[in-house]
This record gives C-alpha cells, sequence and structure tokens, in this order.
C-alpha cells in the first residue's frame, strides 16, 4: 500500500518534532501524530512477518502499540454485541476498546488517559471461507485492529485480517451450514486409521447425501460422523463388519 512521498516541506516540518532516538551515535528525529511521515515511522517499527502484502497484523500493531505512542495500556477488552444466528445471516458484531495512560503528560489530569473503540461485523458474505465458520473471532481481531488503527492515528492504512480475498460466493448464505474442509479431512483422517467406509457410515447413520457428494452433508451431520468416528476408534474391536473397508474416492 504506497504512502504519500516526503517532500521538502514535510521533512522540515518533521525537524520541528521534540521527540529523537539516537542510532549509531546520531540522533534521528521521530516524526509525531500529526506529521506526515508518521504512518511511515510507525509501519517501519514491524517486522516483515507482522504484514501481510504491505498491511499490518492486529498481533503486530498490538506488540508495537505502546512504543510508537509512548504509552501504558491499561485494559483491551472486547464486548459482543451480536452472535451468530440463521435469522442474522450468521452475522457476528463486536466492539473492542482500549484504555492507555500517555507517558509524556506528567500532570495526572483526564488529558493522560485515552480511551479508544473500533467495531466490526462479519458474516459468511465479507469472511474467507475457510473462517466463515469462527465469525465471532474474526470480528473481534478486526475490531482490536481498526481500535489499534484508530488510536494510533493511521492514515490510508487497513490490517491485515480486515482484507478477505476468497469470500463466500453462494449469495444466499446456504453453503455456511455445509460440512468444511477441516471437518472433511478430519473424517478421512480417521476412517482411513480404522479402516471404514466413510459413505457407508453416513448411510448406516440415516444421514441424507445427494448423489454421492460429501459435501451436501450438513455441518450438523458431519460433527455426528465425527462423533460416531471417534468413538470406533476408541473401541475399535466393536466396529461392524458392513461398514469396514477404508475407499479413498468418498471424498
Amino acid at each position: 500500500m504506497g504512502r504519500p512521498k516526503k517532500t521538502e516541506s514535510t521533512e522540515i516540518k518533521a525537524t520541528c518534532s521534540t521527540d529523537t532516538e539516537s542510532t549509531n551515535n546520531v540522533s534521528v528525529t521521530i516524526p509525531t501524530p500529526n506529521d506526515i511521515e508518521w504512518t511511515d515511522y510507525v509501519l517501519s517499527l514491524l517486522s516483515d512477518d507482522e504484514k501481510i502484502s504491505d498491511n499490518p497484523t492486529t498481533d503486530g500493531l498490538r506488540r508495537i502499540f505502546e512504543k510508537a505512542l509512548n504509552c501504558t495500556m491499561i485494559e483491551s477488552t472486547s464486548n459482543v454485541v451480536q452472535t451468530p444466528d440463521i435469522s442474522n445471516e450468521k452475522r457476528a458484531t463486536v466492539i473492542h476498546s482500549l484504555m492507555f495512560i500517555l507517558n509524556d503528560i506528567d500532570t495526572d489530569s483526564d488529558i493522560k488517559y485515552r480511551t479508544v473503540s473500533g467495531s466490526a461485523d462479519v458474516y459468511w458474505g465479507n469472511c474467507d471461507k475457510i473462517y466463515r465458520n469462527h465469525p465471532v473471532a474474526v470480528a473481534e481481531t478486526r475490531a482490536e485492529g481498526r481500535a489499534l488503527r484508530r488510536a494510533l492515528k493511521l492514515r490510508k492504512v487497513v490490517a491485515a485480517e480486515e482484507i478477505a480475498k476468497d469470500i463466500e460466493d453462494n449469495v444466499d448464505g446456504d453453503s455456511v451450514t455445509k460440512i468444511t474442509n477441516n471437518q472433511i479431512n478430519f473424517i478421512d483422517v480417521i476412517a482411513k486409521r480404522i479402516d471404514v467406509d466413510v459413505l457407508k457410515l453416513v448411510d448406516e447413520l440415516n444421514i441424507k447425501i445427494k448423489n454421492s457428494n460429501i459435501y451436501s452433508i450438513d455441518y450438523n451431520s458431519a460433527v455426528a460422523i465425527i462423533t460416531e468416528l471417534s468413538e470406533m476408534q476408541r473401541d475399535s474391536q466393536n466396529i461392524k463388519e458392513s461398514i469396514k473397508g477404508y475407499n479413498s474416492s468418498w471424498r
């Protein structure tokens, strides 16, 4: 993500800042949040693994927060104001609040204490498919990222977790209740380990499946399959002969 280029006037403005740090005995001027160089300075504090496609991660912003603002974090809390439900398209809404003290203000006045909040709502239409079954966790991370960005006064910057590249392609939201890839992989591992035919087990459990397509199974049915396989794994001596014989073509 591009940043505004420095000009002669902005460099003069930066030298008016009062904060400095010493690097190899050379005094380096630190920009203030009101300087145009501020955003670039904050991003420079992040390590390479704290950026994804040049967008800062939330945990990266959390790590450098106190250093960048010369503050002490007092509280960082999340409030879930909407939980996922069929009626709201499995949408979760979270507000994250930060409370911190500015260390460079000597007085004990209220101006030392700052509170900043950020909110986010997540559902199948704005979340990567891989995380679609965890909307509360995604919303919490996004809300914290927005609160950190706001407190840090970053310009034209979006946290990496706020960007969704592979969103749900079923606009009616029906597939949010379907079996997930993680469930399929887990089922396959256990079934292979205990030599069980997954499709025969599905039939044994009276679970509806269309055209032998495992992706037509709903999420709760997948949980039932996993539970049954886990029980069989604990007591492999009592697995029915009628469902034995692992077949990799089930998926």
